[in-house]
């Protein structure tokens, strides 16, 4: 149950705003499948709201209603605009693109933080979190229940997304009782998960198969931590004609794997980063400590973390080149 005076100052705010912008982070299931639900949520209040990640939406998730609507630039943004900022499935404001702008924010723009990452400082004047939930689309079905919200088909497949995508369809640590009612509910409600499904799990390319193949070539483990670790460039992703979100689920692969304290994928990103993540399936290991290091976060079971810099290939193996 959601904290209710928490969710009358958000009731309150929302209802009251010109306009409410939400955003996210990028690349992934639940940030996009729940920043839309948001925003058709909003819908039934007549609240007018904006949509930004701060990146395209990969091409798994234009299955989704108004993905079109979505802005990904952040030089269009300007929070003088809005009297709300929505985030969702954002453990820290750094993962939006918008850090710089928040800073400067206007005194009166009300953020509200709705997530599920273990790694969350409650960094919102309104803090809506489970950090024991599967996916903050499990999160925002829960809120779009008390505040009433009718879930239309459209937010079901949106929130199913969200959940299908972070317990990787119901295979990884992350799948919880709660997660499995929960997507219950969405079918319940008309949620198309044969089409989700279709999208998300089965669009595997020939190309898509050789770029896990290099990944696979690659794999060592590194002995002093007991960690299995691969690494994919951007020279790679540019000879096979593939992005980023060809990955998509390498690193729950790996986490098949027995004898290791946990996987690691380095990807090289266009913007001049590195991502990594981080998986485990062992209780006595936390990757969302080993995340924190670097400056990211999660979850106890997955994590992950974005550092500025490149891969490259020494005598002694595979290092992020720090810019």
């Amino acid at each position: 149950m959601i904290n209710s005076f928490e969710l009358q100052k958000l009731v309150k705010k929302v209802k009251s705003a010109r306009r409410v912008l939400i955003t996210s982070h990028k690349d992934c299931g639940d940030a996009t499948g729940s920043s839309i639900a948001a925003y058709l949520a909003l819908q039934q209040w007549q609240v007018p709201a904006d949509i930004f990640l701060p990146g395209p939406v990969p091409a798994i998730f234009k299955f989704l209603p108004h993905t079109e609507k979505i802005i990904t630039n952040a030089g269009k943004i300007n929070l003088e605009n809005y009297d709300v900022l929505f985030c969702v499935d954002a453990a820290e404001i750094a993962m939006t693109g918008l850090e710089d702008k928040w800073k400067a924010r206007p005194i009166d723009l009300t953020t509200i933080n709705s997530d599920h990452h273990f790694t969350n400082p409650g960094y919102g004047d309104i803090n809506i979190l489970d950090k024991q939930a599967s996916a903050t689309a499990v999160v925002l079905l829960e809120l779009f229940k008390q505040l009433e919200f009718t879930i239309t088909r459209e937010i079901a497949t949106c929130l199913l997304t969200g959940i299908f995508t972070d317990t990787g369809t119901f295979s990884n640590p992350g799948t919880t009782a709660l997660s499995l009612k929960s997507a219950a509910d969405l079918l319940l409600k008309g949620a198309n998960a044969a089409k989700t499904l279709d999208k998300i799990a089965r669009t595997k390319s020939v190309a898509d198969l050789q770029l896990w193949g290099r990944a696979l070539e690659r794999l060592y483990v590194n002995e002093s931590l007991n960690v299995v670790t691969t690494v994919i460039t951007l020279a790679d992703m540019k000879e096979l004609k593939v992005g980023t979100e060809a990955l998509e689920g390498i690193a729950n692969f790996l986490n098949d794997l027995s004898g290791f304290r946990a996987a690691l994928v380095l990807k090289e990103q266009a913007d001049g980063t590195v991502k990594g993540s981080l998986r485990t399936t062992r209780d006595d290991v936390d990757v969302a400590a080993m995340a924190a290091e670097y400056g990211g976060g999660g979850h106890k079971k997955a994590a992950g973390f974005t550092v500025k810099g490149s891969l490259v290939e020494t005598p002694s193996g595979w290092t992020i080149k720090r810019a």
